[in-house]
């Protein structure tokens, strides 16, 4: 075995294209994914059009919402709401803000504005309506915060009036003329303009493991288990087939070796360098997004080994399985493909239907995602994350199992099937 380990190295040393791509594409995943992978618009881009689109864009500049999440493009009165369409359509904006015709000036902001989203941008169109009621949120906060205060200055009135009854009713008989009585005129509180108390968000929720919910926290994590899926089922399913075209799988067949020590010399050069590409990425994660390390790093390399495990069994079957290196290539991208998908990487196993949620969770991906967000952003132990590794676990027997069963297939008919 050591000596199919060593032809290994050597023959992965000489292909300097597959080396470099081991070696640079890890690490231009990891920036592409961090840096242009992020669902969160902090900014919405909008237009204010109808006949009273200055004052109600007066009426945002003072907003501390609309300062940091609006970029107000251009107010234009002389637009309608079906001119603010055309604009979505045209791109130019991700909302356009209505000013309604006939709103009075001290109106509530939800009704002087309607707003016209391009739903067409899924995270835009989220942040936008978010966005939205934050400033109605505000506004309503601040109207309370304004009756609240003319109702403590009429009490104040009230007080001091009471304080001159009293006064005068106490006055001794016969000490003059008759005291005069201060008149008080009940404050007039328009119940109506009592919105919502004021809420502030802060203070009622506390967001834990992803205080600031930064994507590059939630991607990274599952990002290190792509790359170890990619090195595992594309590079190392390449391996075998370029053996068996070259001709020199047919030596193979004649070695004194079971074919699980071949396999296993076959993907250790793929299972050291595919450990190496683990711990850079994880590093340069933490160190270029400040990605916290919460849990242990005996358990996290565990799990990355038993998961390796499982990659590299399902690559060494796919190529034993391949007749040329086109084909594997294109065996391991259906098999890749799905993972990315239904993983839980990039959308959320919660949403989807149950039968696409189930295949989701017969993916290796989805289970060592669970694992390395857990380890990394919640400080996840053993025991909160047996039922994962135990999965991840079975699939490696069973990749393992089928990659033996097929070599020896292959290895007992000359390397020729």
């Amino acid at each position: 075995m050591r000596a199919v380990i060593m032809k290994e190295f050597r023959e992965l040393a000489r292909d300097r294209r597959t080396l470099a791509m081991l070696v640079v594409f890890p690490v231009i995943l990891l920036i592409v994914f961090g840096y242009a992978a992020n669902f969160a618009v902090d900014r919405v881009s909008v237009v204010i059009v109808g006949a009273d689109a200055q004052a109600l864009a007066d009426s945002l500049a003072e907003s501390s919402v609309a300062d940091d999440e609006l970029d107000v493009l251009r107010v234009a009165p002389e637009l309608t709401a079906g001119d603010g369409a055309a604009l979505l359509r045209a791109q130019e904006a991700n909302a356009v803000l209505v000013a309604k015709p006939g709103a009075a000036p001290d109106a509530a902001l939800a009704d002087r504005m309607h707003t016209l989203i391009d739903g067409s941008s899924l995270f835009t169109a989220q942040a936008a309506q978010g966005v939205v009621v934050k400033l109605a949120a505000e506004d309503a906060a601040e109207r309370m915060t304004d009756v609240r205060a003319e109702v403590a200055a009429s009490l104040s009135e009230l007080e001091a009036t009471v304080a001159e009854l009293e006064a005068a009713l106490t006055r001794p008989p016969g000490s003059g003329a008759p005291p005069t009585l201060p008149t008080f005129e009940a404050p007039e509180i328009d119940a109506p303009t009592i919105e919502a108390p004021e809420i502030d968000a802060d203070e009622m929720v506390t967001v834990l493991f992803n205080p600031d919910l930064k994507t590059s926290w939630v991607l990274v994590p599952g990002l290190i288990g792509l790359i170890l899926l990619f090195i595992g089922a594309m590079i190392t399913s390449i391996g075998l087939v370029r053996e068996r075209e070259t001709g020199t799988l047919e030596q193979l067949a004649v070695m004194p070796l079971r074919p699980s020590a071949i396999i296993m010399g076959k993907i250790t050069p793929y299972f050291v360098l595919a450990l190496l590409d683990m711990a850079v990425v994880t590093l340069l994660g933490m160190w270029l997004f400040a990605l916290p390390f919460e849990g242990s790093v005996l358990l996290f390399g565990a799990a990355s080994v038993i998961f390796l495990f499982v990659v590299l069994g399902i690559g060494v079957f796919i190529s034993s399985v391949s007749q040329s290196t086109g084909q594997a290539i294109q065996i391991a991208i259906l098999f890749v493909v799905p993972q990315v998908l239904l993983s839980g990487l990039i959308f959320p196993l919660e949403s989807m239907p149950l039968g696409v949620r189930w295949i989701g969770y017969a993916l290796p991906l989805t289970w060592f995602r669970d694992i390395s967000q857990g380890v990394m952003l919640r400080g996840a132990d053993l025991e909160s994350l047996w039922l994962p590794l135990t999965v991840l676990t079975g699939m490696a027997v069973l990749a393992f199992g089928a990659a033996t069963a097929r070599m020896r297939y292959s290895l007992t008919h000359g390397g020729t099937r």
